[in-house]
């Protein structure tokens, strides 16, 4: 057959028309012929064997957005392929029954032909029947799988298995399928080497087919993709059988055992074997001993290529697991290598922190070609370094890491000269191993001619075309540069689809050459198109802006463009200088330098960029080594500096300068140039800042104030720019809080506050970073209300909020929102119209928090929040959205808590503990009036069923309790408590029925007025996205009818809201303020920001895990649904029960171990009786659990690595915030990607660390458990497990990131401070709110000193004194009261610089994490705690 042309024809036909159908996506002449070619009756057998690729495009065919010919000409298609499709027919399920909803298409006569072949049930949007299928004309007493919709018609028969499939299986099923020693003597006892894809191809479908299994054998009959799928679960399924053919299975063993030990065979095959003994394990089930050794044989010592080379997970499987068990140096080499092979799929941290195992525990010097891989690359020059001391001459090694290292720092001279001494006297193979390293020193350096020589030895691929390309562009020959230009771009695309399998940075270099690749045919176009110029060198700077900021690709970027253009060129200036900053910033100074002396004009001109630049690392340098002299001299060059560029554009500085201090804008500059405007304020930003670190904390009390005028005058300056405006509002601010300046100090407010809002709000409306304009609005937030009694500021917030645009306010709604009761009238109108000008753009944004403020117990809160709705009603649809708002709100909270529930509650509070006489009686009417009056006017069948039940009874009690609030009978009270008691005993009876599995509300009579909803100009909750198009937002549609109830403790509800869109499942809760859950989640979006701007953790993926909360008012709001997800708690206790033997239960062993009175205990007993019950405990369920649960190898490596950053990410975030309460129940763990997810934000601010009853010791939790489930590099020879590796590493990064941006978080958590609508107080009540302290440590002292936090850039706080904290400074400032409030911050603001406990000085991040992961695992505090 594969010589007949025919064959050859109509097999390549359909990827070309499927290729087609994929360019044009929207064509819809494209689409009709290629499905109307697709149904030849001549491209039937060809369909047969590529339904993987024209299945998918049948299905977008059959989309309800397509044109009707489209899809008719779909479902033809469809009609001609159903046999073929038979099978795999559930896929069509979907858009089969997306088409039956639409009240055009459910009467098309071919879809209700193809769901009567297919026997397909598909219900209208009436929700009757489209068709007759088979299975109800011929089986009228069956029962298909499908569940019917809630209102059909069609009742569903009693039956148990499908009714068509035994006409599948009759019709797919070979009528003697081969036995399994049939099909392994024919393919697995066959030779493996010959072909290796073939061998897979024919072991997978023959194990298929004799598995036995009738769904495996059809499978059999699909494409190779299923076949590997199904292959692990078949081969099972065939060896069991084998047990009554032990001679078979001996010789079956055999084979295995052959192919594993022989090298020849392809690492292919080897690798689907391994990850099958895998499986296995997995299962439980084991192969002979003899197969298990030669696996691991084969994993250990088949791998060992270059490190370079990507190794499967299943290897490190095998070799984690042998360290492990036999932990010796060579092992433990041997797992440094494996994980250093594995460094593209996310096991750098892994593979650093088992070096750092084999060189602390076995003092074995790391080779530096392992420090290369792990990009450490200073230091593995310096390892190479110390090496060669003793050593004559310079291996090919020793050449081979240095040239990588000094090519990797930008050391291109150097590397050079290396090359020229040392290449010349390589063999052929080392030539071709460090040609390409040598090429591009030669380049850099700009010898063409020894590059040349070079390339010769450089292996084919892309770059050695690159090159190539390069050498012809500079000789002038452009045809041979297009030639290899285009041979390098084909090339190019090979290597980015092999590289995207070993990890995203690795395949991001050979991205980066193909941008390289076009900017050489630019390069060529400049040179040979004059006219073209300056839009090339527009388009190089616009893309050099957007690139990945990569120090090595921009060197060969920028060295692209020398060979069209000189490098002093001005139009390019700032990019050269911008990866000089990069690469001075990465520690490549040498790289820097040589950029800086490039681009250097040969007579400097006045205010050059350049020699600015070169100043700021000078400054970096000294600072770095505290040489005071040198400070003062370069700081004394930049004030010559730009006293001379003032002198050059004819501006005369002292005027200029005069009018730095103030709000009137500058005079004297009025007729520069913007370019002019940016100098100067770059000169006199860093002048301010280099003044106030000379000057130490006394530039505060400066007479002249030098540094604030310089930084008013840079922002004066360029008013755009944020980093000026910014430091402008805290400068003005320190000075006011450091001189202890009183608020009702007109002058020292309209002097330094005043001009802090203005400085604020420019930089609010600047251009910048997401965290950067939240940081200046929660700042300008807190000084507006904190000063908003001065006219002054009043004046000068009126004045900015007109200039400000209303789009940037989005992102602080919920702080505005919280400020809306202010007792200030004039503070309130300011915000109102503010808030007003939010929703006349986007009121959707603003219409949920509204809601929930007008829900609040304060009036003012109120009636403020109905100004804002009423204004929404003058807009178009106004009436209705707030309508509808208020509609949707009421019934959602009524739908969170019945008045059973409600009821049980109030009862719970009025119920005395002990005393009768413990409980104001005659206060009770007053408390529950509300509600008692409620019962006269219920308003759905619920609530009349519940007054008919207790509404007697409730009256009567109300009734007898309102005589003694006249008469002080006690006879009434023991009625009244009596009958109490009974109703609570009923309703509590009543309500745990509840809890039963599969309890559900149905809205009809709890919520009926929700159900005829339809057609609603209101946002689901959560979903409105201010950069969508209105008709491209989330709008509800309508709500599921039933509402499932979940047995936890307040019994939330599962709610569903529908959309055009999607369907959009939240937890509806009630009895809870989800307004401290809102702002966390508020604050773990913006330190998701603050971690996507961090090089180190955005290339580790590190991120919270967020989701929306929705406040509908202080007792109940939605909480979106997190599909996926397990409870920790849950996972373990189902293992354990899916594992156990006869193992006690946690009864029995608590009971044995005597702790059943454990609280009582004494410290040391109760350390002795933990790691007694430790001892019963392998404590690996969460490892056993994440390994049988992953598909594959390489995707438990993904899982396992995830797991450990997000732990590490969430516990350092959860200790700044002092959460506590993180038993196993509030851990949820994302079953794909095994992300930790925390919920239940209850205990706050230290609360669960400072309860009176079994107080948390722990920072957070991380348990034995926990650690043994990260990799075991993280816990390997260490006494303290987490101290080292991925989990360890996330740490550093998220801390060392919060801990830079400390101001940033400071100001979020400042809002809280001042956000009325949450309290601070302890309640003397049985309920506690979110954010509530039981109680609060004693105030914090501290001692005078400073040091280098001192002086840091971006700093809010100098250093922590309980005299010159920034959270003391606020208390004095204000005359606030709110003492506990300020406590808690100012525990927050402690750990942010670095404190840790009662240390005198602030601790180092390492010191400080590491502190806290030994405070954390310390068994002295997991025995006190919970």
């Amino acid at each position: 057959m594969s010589g007949n042309p025919q064959y050859h024809i109509t097999h390549r036909m359909v990827p070309l028309i499927c290729q087609a159908l994929i360019a044009a996506p929207d064509d819809e002449t494209v689409w009709l012929e290629g499905l109307r070619m697709l149904a030849n009756p001549k491209l039937k057998q060809a369909l047969t064997l590529t339904s993987s690729i024209w299945l998918p495009l049948l299905l977008r065919g059959l989309e309800v957005y397509k044109p009707l010919p489209v899809i008719v000409s779909a479902l033809k298609l469809l009609d001609h392929v159903s046999e073929i499709l038979e099978p795999m027919k559930s896929c069509l399920m979907k858009p089969l029954r997306a088409l039956g909803k639409e009240k055009q298409y459910e009467e098309l006569e071919e879809l209700v032909w193809m769901i009567e072949k297919l026997d397909l049930t598909v219900w209208n949007s009436e929700k009757s029947l489209i068709g007759r299928p088979r299975s109800l004309r011929t089986a009228p007493n069956s029962q298909a799988n499908t569940p019917l919709p809630a209102g059909s018609s069609v009742q569903p028969a009693q039956k148990e298995q499908h009714p068509l499939l035994a006409e599948i299986l009759a019709h797919n099923l070979p009528p003697k399928s081969r036995t399994v020693q049939q099909a392994w003597s024919q393919t697995l006892l066959s030779s493996a080497h010959d072909n290796p894809n073939i061998w897979l191809h024919n072991l997978y479908q023959a194990t298929l087919e004799s598995s036995n299994v009738p769904e495996l054998v059809i499978a059999s009959k699909l494409g190779p993709l299923i076949h590997g799928e199904l292959f692990q679960t078949s081969f099972m399924k065939c060896y069991v059988q084998l047990e009554s053919d032990p001679a078979f299975k001996n010789v079956v063993d055999s084979t295995l055992v052959s192919i594993l030990n022989d090298i020849s065979v392809s690492q292919e095959i080897t690798i689907v074997l391994l990850e099958l003994l895998a499986f296995f394990h997995k299962d439980k089930r084991e192969f002979a001993p003899s197969v298990h050794e030669a696996a691991k044989a084969c994993a250990l010592n088949h791998f060992n290529g270059a490190l370079n080379q990507a190794v499967p997970g299943v290897v490190l499987w095998y070799v984690e697991q042998n360290a492990e068990n036999f932990p010796v140096q060579e092992n433990i080499g041997n797992l440094v290598e494996t994980n250093i092979s594995r460094v593209g799929s996310a096991g750098y941290d892994a593979a650093w922190s088992t070096l750092l195992w084999l060189e602390n525990d076995w003092q074995v010097e790391p080779e530096p070609l392992w420090i290369t891989q792990l990009s450490h690359w200073q230091q593995a020059l310096d390892a190479q370094n110390k090496l060669d001391q003793g050593q004559e001459g310079t291996s090919f090694s020793s050449f081979n890491t240095k040239m990588i290292c000094y090519h990797a720092l930008g050391a291109y001279q150097q590397g050079h000269e290396l090359a020229q001494t040392l290449f010349e006297g390589l063999n052929d193979t080392e030539r071709r191993n460090t040609a390409h390293w040598a090429t591009a020193a030669a380049w850099h350096m700009g010898d063409f001619e020894t590059m040349a020589d070079y390339l010769a030895f450089h292996p084919k691929g892309t770059s050695k075309s690159l090159y190539k390309a390069i050498i012809d562009v500079h000789n002038g020959q452009y045809a041979s540069a297009f030639h290899h230009i285009s041979k390098a771009q084909s090339l190019s695309y090979d290597e980015v689809q092999v590289q995207l399998d070993v990890g995203p940075q690795v395949a991001h270099r050979t991205l980066a050459k193909t941008e390289l690749l076009v900017e050489l045919q630019e390069v060529i176009q400049y040179k040979s198109q004059p006219e073209m110029r300056d839009n090339i060198i527009s388009t190089w700077k616009t893309r050099f802006k957007k690139s990945h900021a990569d120090p090595n690709t921009w060197l060969k970027r920028l060295e692209l463009w020398t060979l069209a253009v000189p490098a002093t060129i001005m139009q390019l200036q700032s990019c050269f200088i911008d990866c000089a900053k990069l690469c001075e910033s990465a520690g490549m100074h040498q790289a820097a330098q040589s950029i800086l002396r490039k681009i250097t004009p040969e007579v400097t001109p006045l205010g050059c960029k350049v020699e600015y630049t070169r100043f700021r690392f000078e400054w970096k340098n000294a600072y770095q080594t505290q040489d005071q002299n040198k400070l003062h001299e370069i700081l004394h060059k930049l004030v010559k500096h730009t006293r001379d560029f003032l002198q050059h554009i004819g501006v005369d500085q002292e005027p200029l300068e005069r009018q730095g201090l103030g709000l009137q804008p500058l005079s004297i500059m009025a007729n520069h140039t913007r370019l002019d405007h940016q100098i100067l304020s770059r000169r006199y930003y860093r002048i301010a800042e280099w003044t106030a670190a000379l000057q130490g904390a006394s530039w505060a009390s400066d007479e002249q104030s030098q540094v604030l005028k310089f930084t008013s005058l840079a922002s004066k300056l360029d008013n755009d720019w944020y980093a000026a405006c910014f430091s402008l509002a805290e400068r003005s601010l320190s000075i006011f809080e450091m001189n202890e300046f009183s608020r009702s100090d007109s002058v020292a407010v309209s002097s330094y506050i005043v001009p802090a809002l203005r400085g604020l709000f420019l930089a609010a409306r600047t251009k910048e970073n997401p965290e950067f304009v939240i940081k200046a609005l929660l700042r300008l937030v807190t000084l507006w209300f904190r000063f908003g009694e001065s006219t002054a500021v009043l004046v000068e917030v009126e004045n900015q909020l007109s200039l400000t645009p209303v789009e940037p306010w989005l992102s602080a709604i919920p702080q505005l929102i919280a400020r809306l009761g202010t007792p200030h009238k004039d503070l309130q109108y300011t915000l109102i119209n503010l808030l007003k000008s939010i929703s006349s753009q986007y009121p959707h944004a603003v219409i949920w928090p509204l809601l929930t403020a007008t829900q609040t117990s304060k009036v003012e809160h109120q009636e403020a929040a109905r100004v804002i709705m009423s204004f929404i009603c003058t807009m178009p649809d106004g009436i209705r959205l707030v309508d509808q708002a208020e509609l949707v709100g009421k019934e959602l909270i009524r739908s969170s808590a019945s008045l059973m529930e409600k009821w049980r509650s109030i009862i719970e509070k009025v119920i005395p503990r002990q005393d009768l006489m413990e409980t104001a009686w005659h206060e009770v009417p007053t408390l529950w009036e509300h509600d008692i009056q409620y019962l006269r006017a219920v308003e759905t069948p619920d609530e009349e069923q519940f007054v008919q039940m207790f509404g007697d009874q409730l009256l009567q009690i109300d009734k007898s309790l309102r005589r003694y609030k006249s008469t002080r009978q006690m006879s009434l009270v023991n009625f009244a408590y009596q009958e109490l008691y009974k109703l609570y005993g009923d309703l509590d009876s009543q309500i745990n029925q509840w809890k039963q599995p599969g309890s559900k509300l149905h809205l009809a009579s709890t919520a009926p007025r929700l159900l005829s909803l339809r057609d609603c100009v209101l946002t689901v909750p959560g979903q409105y996205d201010p950069h969508l198009k209105l008709d491209d937002q989330a709008f509800i549609d309508s709500f599921a009818p039933i509402v499932d109830i979940l047995s936890s403790k307040q019994l939330p509800r599962k709610l569903v809201i529908r959309s055009y869109t999607a369907d959009y499942t939240f937890l509806l809760k009630g009895n809870e303020d989800l307004r401290g859950d809102e702002r966390i989640m508020q604050l773990f979006n913006l330190i998701n920001t603050m971690l996507n701007h961090n090089s180190d953790a955005f290339s580790r993926n590190l991120h919270l895990l967020p989701y929306e909360v929705i406040p509908l008012s202080p007792s109940a709001g939605l909480v979106s649904w997190v599909s996926n997800t397990q409870q920790l708690q849950s996972m373990i206790q189902i293992n354990r029960a899916k594992n156990k033997q006869n193992d006690l239960n946690d009864r029995e062993t608590a009971s044995l171990l005597g702790m059943d009175r454990y609280d009582k205990l004494p410290i040391p007993t109760k350390i002795q009786r933990l790691k007694a019950a430790l001892s019963h405990s392998k404590q690996s369920d969460l490892k056993d659990v994440l390994w049988q649960k992953s598909p594959s190898s390489d995707i438990w490596v993904r899982r396992r690595t995830n797991f450990a950053r997000t732990v590490g990410v969430s516990s350092f975030v959860g200790y700044i915030i002092g959460l506590g309460d993180r038993h196993g129940s509030n851990i949820l763990i994302d079953q794909l990607t095994w992300g930790a997810l925390h919920i239940d934000f209850g205990d706050l601010f230290n609360v669960a660390q400072e309860r009176s009853f079994l107080p948390e010791k722990v920072p957070f939790r991380l348990t034995r458990m926990m650690t043994n489930a990260f990799e075991l590099a993280s816990r390997g020879g260490l006494e303290v497990p987490g101290t080292r590796g991925t989990f360890k590493q996330a740490s550093l990064i998220v801390m060392s990131v919060l801990r830079d941006s400390r101001s940033t978080v400071l100001a979020m958590l400042e809002a809280f401070l001042y956000d009325p609508l949450l309290s601070w107080t302890t309640k003397k009540s049985h309920v506690q709110t979110h954010v509530v302290p039981q109680s609060l440590a004693p105030g914090i002292g501290g001692t005078g000193g400073s040091d280098i936090y001192d002086r840091i850039e971006n700093s809010l706080i100098a250093t922590y004194l309980e005299t010159d904290s920034y959270m003391a400074k606020v208390s004095s400032s204000t005359g606030m009261t709110n003492t506990k409030a300020l406590q808690v911050l100012s525990q927050i603001e402690r750990k942010l610089i670095g404190y840790h406990k009662d240390a005198d000085q602030p601790l180092t991040i390492n010191r400080q994490v590491q502190a806290l992961v030994e405070e954390a695992t310390d068994l002295k505090n997991l025995s006190q705690g919970e």
